[in-house]
């Protein structure tokens, strides 16, 4: 499953946005897009 989250701080790196997830279930993967081309 993938989830679109936006507005997030511009500091925050994958890993994080994993932890805040986590309580949630298991995180496979997470990515931070900072090109809006990509």
């Amino acid at each position: 499953m993938n989830i679109y989250v936006g507005n997030i701080s511009w500091n925050l790196k994958d890993q994080d946005l994993a932890n805040l997830f986590a309580p949630h279930g298991e995180v496979t993967t997470a990515k931070i897009i900072t090109d809006k081309f990509t």
